[in-house]
């Protein structure tokens, strides 16, 4: 399901069918997994976890992809990754300071 064209062939297939057919859509909202090994044809890996949604006139769901990130939530940085992302930078005694001047005391970034 990590294959972009695949992947969306499948959900097109999913929500043709789910309008076509109210029971699949009911089978898809009471067990979306179910929903869609059924569709399939095959099992889907135990960790895998869908979820499905339903649009209303006021509501429209965005669906964003995963980042590299996803799934790393309370794994540490690693110092050069902490260097990459941080605000400041290194002065000439090794201290860090204010992006802008090196000083913390510039007033541009306090």
């Amino acid at each position: 399901m990590s294959d972009g064209s695949g992947r969306q062939e499948m959900e097109r297939r999913l929500i043709e069918k789910s309008v076509e057919d109210e029971a699949f859509r009911q089978r898809l909202i009471e067990d979306p997994k179910g929903g869609v090994e059924q569709e399939l044809g095959t099992r889907l890996p135990e960790d895998v976890r869908v979820v499905t949604v339903e649009e209303t006139a006021d509501t429209i769901y965005l669906v964003l992809p995963s980042t590299p990130m996803a799934g790393t939530e309370g794994v540490e940085l690693s110092d050069r990754e902490l260097e990459s992302v941080a605000g400041g930078l290194a002065t000439e005694s090794g201290n860090w300071g204010c992006a802008a001047s090196g000083d913390w005391t510039c007033g541009i970034c306090q």
